[in-house]
């Protein structure tokens, strides 16, 4: 077994392999390219801002193919679950200076975005179909977005309207932070323009609560969750933003007598991207509420909505507190950095879950980019995740990552 020293010391090795990435990266900065790297960033490219290429043109319908190629090393120096993205749940309790490393590709995706001739009333027509390799540690497609937009309608599978997919953080890591609202979900939304820096929009989404119950209990899905949102735009060319959104989330089930029950759980998000100067930008969320775990990047599928034990006659929803902070700089057209932090807490203090349960986790993450061209870049990060249990036994993990990234 390996003696605290021994540990510190391959440890700090790691580091040391971490820093000279690091610094390689910063190096190729010396010359700058002619192009920016703004329009490369992970929030343009979640949003889906950046365009591809024409496929086709046919009958009024024009094809659209766009996607990127990226290759991420990883290296943990600690035990964790999640071996290609840093998710703090899955940090093993307490730590254990096991290392690991991946090589994967799963980031990669693509797309294809059909536009179709407006209808009579000039509202725009299309339909988006988008996937990436999540769908396993092999590479096998997943689907992300599956949708089809008429005018201010909005049918099918995407990001959830209690989510604000324009302020990502400009990170390498797939997930993010942990405390991020990030969920996919068929839904039925409409957006209405108010003025001409305001959009309010209203979404019927996907039913179902994400909950831990007894065996002899079952989940059921009968309503569907409603959200709300209103979103200001501010600044020179509307580059800040401030959204402000709610969420009703009924949580249907039926208990050890068989009588059908129903939680009516919910939470509010306020978020944002402010635009400080030409070069820098603080992103930033702030959720709170009851019963939301479903819609939480790091908890998400693991039943923290709401729970009951085998004594208790109906379910109860966990309080949880969800923020993050970010920090975008760019230092040249060509070269930037990111930091940041996020937090998540949950209120299980009187709910008798068993000890091993999860209290609150930690992220934290640093990196620099550099960019190529408006389509090549690379990347060096570090990130620190924290999982602290009900017991307050925890671990901890620190991962260095690398990776290069092509957009088509």
């Amino acid at each position: 077994m390996k003696t605290r020293s021994t540990r510190c010391i391959s440890a700090f090795a790691r580091v040391i392999i971490v820093s000279m990435l690091f610094c390689s990266t910063t190096v190729l900065a010396q010359t700058d390219t002619a192009n920016p790297g703004k329009g490369l960033t992970r929030n343009m490219i979640e949003s889906g801002k950046y365009q591809g290429f024409l496929f086709t043109d046919v009958k009024g319908i024009r094809l659209q193919f766009n996607g990127y190629v990226q290759t991420d090393f990883l290296h943990d120096f600690m035990q964790v679950g999640n071996i290609h993205a840093m998710q703090p749940s899955s940090i093993t309790t307490p730590t254990v200076y096991d290392g690991n490393t991946a090589f994967t590709i799963r980031q990669s995706r693509f797309s294809f975005t059909a536009y179709g001739a407006p209808d009579a009333k000039g509202r725009a027509l299309k339909a988006v179909l988008e996937f990436d390799l999540w769908g396993s540690t092999s590479g096998q497609p997943r689907l992300r977005h599956a949708y089809i937009q008429h005018g201010k309608w909005l049918f099918g599978q995407y990001w959830s309207n209690f989510m604000d997919n324009d302020n990502w953080p400009n990170v390498v890591d797939y997930w993010g932070p942990n405390s991020y609202i990030f969920t996919r979900l068929v839904q039925l939304r409409f957006t209405q323009n108010i003025g001409r820096s305001a959009t309010l929009s209203f979404s019927a989404e996907q039913p179902g609560g994400d909950i831990t119950i007894p065996d002899t209990w079952a989940g059921r899905t009968v309503y569907p969750d409603v959200t709300g949102a209103l979103q200001f735009n501010f600044g020179k060319g509307d580059e800040s933003h401030v959204r402000i959104s709610a969420l009703f989330h009924p949580i249907d089930y039926k208990n050890a007598d068989k009588k059908n029950k129903t939680n009516i759980a919910g939470a509010g998000n306020i978020s944002g991207n402010i635009n400080m100067s030409k070069n820098n930008d603080i992103k930033f969320q702030l959720a709170y509420g009851a019963g939301y775990a479903k819609y939480s990047e790091d908890l998400g599928g693991f039943g923290y909505d709401a729970y009951a034990s085998e004594q208790d006659k109906r379910l109860r929803n966990i309080q949880m507190i969800a923020p993050w902070l970010y920090f975008d700089h760019f230092w040249t057209n060509s070269l930037g950095s990111t930091i940041g932090y996020g937090y998540l807490h949950l209120n299980t203090r009187d709910l008798n879950m068993p000890d091993n349960s999860i209290k609150e986790t930690h992220y934290a993450s640093f990196n620099t980019t550099y960019y190529f061209t408006s389509f090549f870049k690379i990347a060096g990060e570090v990130m620190y995740g924290r999982r602290v249990n009900i017991s307050n036994e925890a671990g901890d993990d620190v991962r260095g990552q690398f990776s290069a990234f092509f957009k088509f």
